[in-house]
């Protein structure tokens, strides 16, 4: 990768926790149509890692977008850049519908409805757009997560274990969305205990962390 089409850096990056070395001196490029998929066992690191790219989680080392310090700009500018999507989704509405949910955050980021739709589409889920989340399978919530970074548009995918509670039919959604962000010039970084199939466009890269 020529210096001119890297997008996000990681420069010798070392993070600890609660005292323990969870990795160190991390060495990452990534550019237009990459994907990294992060594994390790459970405590190796992923989440800590992944927190690290959004800024909410001071480590040592550099990291930098297009050469220049990712928070230069503050963490909001560096927000916009990214959509995160945790092990553990917080940010769903239980007493409230998949459209409520999703409608929520496209009036928060400026989207939409047919971006909004189409995101819920995308995720298998415009049929159940009118039944409330709490009724909602674990599979289902974890698709209307997934439809929420869809439909935010961001550049830079962070996703931890987003596999979780999906069936077969539901990872071959995962797939073809990651498929169209990747084609679009998406980058996508996914802590995963699944395998992470290569995409036909762009690059796949295995980091594992944890490793004797």
């Amino acid at each position: 990768m020529t210096a001119s089409n890297v997008l996000f850096t990681l420069d010798a990056v070392s993070c600890a926790r609660g005292g323990r070395l969870l990795f160190q001196n991390l060495f990452l490029e990534m550019g237009e149509g990459d994907v990294v998929h992060l594994a390790g066992p459970n405590g190796a690191g992923k989440t800590s890692l992944l927190r690290a790219m959004a800024g909410a989680l001071p480590c040592d080392g550099k990291i930098l977008w297009q050469d220049r310090d990712f928070l230069e700009n503050g963490v909001a500018a560096h927000a916009a850049r990214y959509a995160f999507l945790p092990a553990n989704d917080t940010h769903l509405k239980l007493l409230e519908t998949a459209y409520e949910n999703i409608t929520f955050w496209a009036r928060l980021w400026g989207v939409g409805d047919d971006i909004s739709d189409a995101a819920l589409k995308a995720m298998g889920l415009h049929d159940l757009r009118n039944r409330p989340v709490r009724y909602f399978s674990a599979g289902q919530k974890r698709r209307l997560g997934l439809a929420r970074v869809l439909m935010k548009g961001a550049k830079l995918w962070l996703f931890d274990e987003p596999l979780n509670g999906l069936d077969a039919e539901s990872m071959a959604l995962f797939r073809v969305a990651l498929e169209h962000h990747v084609a679009k010039g998406g980058m996508a970084v996914i802590a995963s205990h699944f395998p992470i199939d290569p995409p036909n466009t762009g690059t796949l890269r295995r980091i594992t962390l944890g490793a004797a």
